[in-house]
C-alpha cells in the first residue's frame, strides 16, 4: 500500500533511538522528508545515517531539549527548512522516573509534566500554522498502554499520559473541520531499552530474577512475545499518512492483546 507520504514533511520527537527512531524509519521508507529531534547530536547523527542506509532516503536531524520551548520551535523550523510545510508531527518522549506517590515531590511532578505533556503541547503549537496553511495534517501522540490500564510503580507516567489522551481527544474535536487528524498510539511490551530497564526495575523491586519477570510478562501477552519496534512504527506511519482519512480522536494500542480493557 502506498501511504501517500512521499515528500511529506514529518517531524518526529525523541527519535534518536527506540520507538521514535523506528517511526522515523517507517516514514522515511515511504519517502517522507523526516526530521529527527532529540538531545544527543551524535546519537541523532548515527540514527539518521542508519535510517538513510536502510531506506535510501535522506534524513534530517536537529538536536535540542524537549524541556525547552525554544528548542522545540527550532526543531520545527529545521523540519520546515528541510522538507517544506510540516504535514505530520509525531510527539514522543522518554518516560519519567518509576516510583510510587510517596516517592516524589513537586520537582519530580513538574519535570514529568514538562517532559511528557508540555513538550507535546509546545510541539503542536509550533506545527499547527503549517497544517492550517496547507489545508490539513496529522498529529500522532505516542504514549503507553497505561492509558487503558495503569502500570504499577509508574504514577508519574500514568498521570501525564492520561493528560495527553485528554489533550488529543479535545484537539480532534477542535481541529477535525480543518482536516487535521489527531490520534494516540500506545505501546504494550515492545522490545526496547526502556522495556528492558523497566523489567530490571521490577525484578529488583520484587526480588526476582529478570528472566522470571520477562517470563511472567510473556505469559500475560496472548501473542506470547514482546512486540518489535517496526510493528509499532507501521501503525504509526499509517495514522500519519494521507491514507488515514477518517480516524481521529482515537487511541490505538499496539500490545499483542496485553490490555484486556474494552
Amino acid at each position: 500500500m502506498d501511504l501517500g507520504l512521499k515528500d511529506k514533511c514529518c517531524l518526529v520527537l525523541a527519535s534518536s533511538s527506540g520507538l521514535g527512531k523506528a517511526i522515523a524509519a517507517a516514514l522515511a521508507a515511504e519517502g517522507a522528508k523526516v526530521t529527527l529531534f532529540s538531545q544527543n547530536a551524535e546519537k541523532l547523527r548515527a540514527a539518521a545515517e542508519e535510517i538513510e542506509e536502510k531506506t535510501g532516503t535522506t534524513v534530517n536531524f536537529h538536536a535540542g531539549s524537549l524541556m525547552k520551548a525554544d528548542d522545540i520551535e527550532k526543531a520545527a523550523e529545521a523540519a520546515r527548512s528541510f522538507g517544506g510545510p510540516i504535514w505530520a508531527l509525531v510527539n514522543n518522549s522518554g518516560g519519567p522516573k518509576p516510583g510510587t506517590f510517596d516517592s516524589f515531590g513537586d520537582d519530580a511532578w513538574q519535570s514529568a509534566y514538562e517532559l511528557c505533556l508540555l513538550s507535546f503541547i509546545r510541539a503542536i503549537r509550533a506545527v499547527l500554522p503549517d497544517m492550517r496553511a496547507q489545508g490539513g495534517g496529522r498529529i500522532l501522540n505516542s504514549t503507553s498502554s497505561s492509558v487503558k490500564n495503569p502500570l504499577n510503580n509508574l504514577i508519574l507516567s500514568n498521570t501525564m499520559r492520561m493528560g495527553v489522551m485528554g489533550l488529543s481527544k479535545s484537539l480532534s474535536q477542535e481541529l477535525g473541520g480543518e482536516n487535521i487528524l489527531v490520534n494516540v498510539i500506545g505501546p504494550g511490551r515492545i522490545g526496547t531499552d526502556r522495556v528492558e530497564q523497566m523489567d530490571a526495575v521490577r525484578a529488583e523491586k520484587t526480588g526476582q530474577k529478570v528472566e522470571d519477570v520477562v517470563r511472567a510478562s510473556l505469559a500475560s501477552i496472548p501473542l506470547g512475545r514482546y512486540g518489535k519496534p517496526e510493528e509499532y512504527a507501521d501503525i504509526a506511519a499509517f495514522l500519519c499518512s494521507p491514507r488515514n482519512t477518517y480516524i481521529t480522536g482515537q487511541t490505538v494500542l499496539v500490545d499483542g492483546g496485553l490490555v484486556k480493557a474494552y
